[in-house]
Parts: structure tokens; C-alpha cells; sequence
């Protein structure tokens, strides 16, 4: 079945623009699921407003769309919401699933001991067991590892602005994507459904190190880095963790950079989807006008 109607909800923070930008763009017929009518989101898809607490209002939502993707952010948003979403598109006959992945690879077993993880890994497992109860619904986890344009301006792989932190050496590789790409690799998932079906799938436009994005950049020897081990960084965010569990935002840093650039936790990719998804990789000479911006 092709898929034509897309639900979807997060069209506002920084990944779901870009997403709803290339859905929209790909002629899906898209509907953003908001708390209030009044989100700016692009003028192009419906705007349905939902009470994301409760399962009925996200049912009746949810109901006529062939699928849904899921932007809003796992940590930020309780997982209790998150499976409320998940169990609602179940029961609204929703056919293909995409979650809140789009990030570090789940999937890899040192990753999922980081406790930055375990509520993604949670919501793929309860996807794996719906999809084999019910062979009419499926899903994708899409793995991207960090933005790359987003993860420049942000300071997450290097800080062009004053002393970046160079982990481990900083010639740890990385695959990343834009959020431009992120999106199409969306539109590629959906566009090949039963290619992508009940399974991860990895997009990758460019791989990099620290180093070679300060290169590019022409300002490697304009600050003094600052080098530090993510072996460090993974002590202090378990530390972290163990004081105060649901205090995400004082462990859940550390975490994820541990697993960027720790060098063990997958995020320079074995294996690539590009050809499935339709995603070209970006050239050195894009990648470099990219962080010259």
C-alpha cells in the first residue's frame, strides 16, 4: 500500500521543520499534531490540535493517516507520552511507525547500556512487539548520528566561535547529516516502505572528525583546544544518573557525547541505507561551504 497521508508530531522544534519541509515537498499529504492552533508550522499541512494525554484524543487524531513519524524529543517528553502516541497510532490503524530515533545508533549494544538511551530502546522493543502481533503495523527507526549543520552552529562537533573540546583526539569518525537530510531520509523511508520495514535503518550524507571540520572551517588555530577523554565524560554522566535519575539534563550531555565520539558505540557506520532511502552523500567542497557558513 502506498503511503499518501502522514501524521506527525515535533513540526516545531529543530528537527521537525526540516522533516515537514521534505514531506511536503514529496507531494505526502501531512497533518501536525499540536496543543495549540496557533503553531507556526509550514502553511502547506494541517495543523490538528491533540491533548497528548489522553489516548482518545490521539486516536481520533491519528485515524485515516497512513503514517506517522514522531519528532517530538525522548528525554525532553515523558516516556509515558511517547507510548501513549505509540499505543494510540496502533489502535488507529496507523501502518507505519517512525520514532523519535534520529540520533546515535540505539541498536548498538554499548550504546544501550548508556542510560541517555533507554527510553528509545524501550519504545523500538514495544514497536517490535506490536509489529509481530500485528502484521499491518510496522515501523523504522531511522539512525543518523548527530546533525550536521545543526551540531556545528550548536557547538555539539566543534565550537567555531571560540575554544572547542576535542574528545578523544578529535579523529574519532562521525556519520552525520544535515536536517534537510535527516528529512529525505524520512521521505526515503516511506517511499520504500517494504524496504524499510520492522527495521533500523542508517542514513549517512557525510562522515567526519573534529579535526577535519576545523580544518575546513580555516579557524584551527585561531582558539586553543581543549582536550578531554570521553571515558571522562561517561564517568561523570553515570555519576550523574545514580544521584538523580530523572534529572535527564545533568547526565544526558555527557552521555551522548560519549557515544559521538567514544569511538566503540557505532556512530561511524558499518552499514549505510542510502541506496534504499535515495540519499546522496554530500562532496568535501559541500561539506566545507557547509562549515564556512
Amino acid at each position: 500500500m502506498a503511503i499518501t497521508r502522514v501524521a506527525l508530531a515535533g513540526g516545531t522544534g529543530n528537527l521537525g521543520p526540516a522533516i515537514l519541509r521534505e514531506l511536503l515537498n514529496a507531494d505526502f499529504r501531512v497533518t501536525v499534531l499540536s496543543r495549540s492552533a496557533s503553531s507556526q508550522v509550514d502553511a502547506r499541512a494541517r495543523v490538528q490540535v491533540v491533548d497528548f494525554n489522553s489516548r482518545d484524543s490521539l486516536v481520533n487524531a491519528l485515524r485515516g493517516h497512513d503514517a506517522f513519524v514522531n519528532v517530538l524529543g525522548v528525554g525532553v517528553i515523558s516516556l509515558d507520552i511517547h507510548l501513549r502516541i505509540l499505543e494510540a497510532a496502533h489502535a488507529a490503524g496507523i501502518h507505519r511507525f517512525i520514532p523519535s530515533e534520529f540520533g546515535c545508533d540505539t541498536a548498538n549494544p554499548n550504546t544501550a547500556l548508556l542510560p541517555a538511551f533507554s527510553d528509545k530502546i524501550t519504545l523500538v522493543k514495544r514497536l517490535e512487539e506490536l509489529s509481530k502481533k500485528d502484521k499491518n503495523f510496522t515501523y523504522t527507526a531511522i539512525i543518523t548520528g548527530p546533525f550536521l549543520d545543526w551540531g556545528i552552529k550548536h557547538g555539539l562537533l566543534v565550537n567555531l566561535q571560540g575554544p572547542t573540546t576535542i574528545y578523544d583526539g578529535g579523529d574519532v569518525p562521525v556519520s552525520t547529516n544535515t536536517l534537510a537530510g535527516v528529512g529525505r531520509a524520512v521521505v526515503g523511508t516511506l517511499k520504500h516502505a517494504e524496504k524499510t520495514k520492522n527495521r533500523y535503518v542508517y542514513a549517512e550524507e557525510a562522515r567526519v572528525t573534529q579535526n577535519q571540520l576545523l580544518n575546513w572551517s580555516g579557524k584551527s588555530d585561531q582558539f586553543e583546544p581543549v582536550f578531554a577523554k570521553t571515558e571522562d565524560l561517561e564517568r561523570e554522566g553515570f555519576e550523574a544518573f545514580h544521584q538523580s535519575s530523572v534529572d535527564w539534563k545533568n547526565y544526558t550531555p555527557q552521555l551522548i557525547r560519549r557515544a559521538v565520539f567514544g569511538g566503540k558505540f557505532g556512530t561511524a557506520f558499518t552499514k549505510v541505507d542510502n541506496e534504499v532511502l535515495g540519499l546522496s552523500k554530500l562532496s568535501e567542497s559541500d561539506l566545507i561551504r557547509l562549515v564556512k557558513e
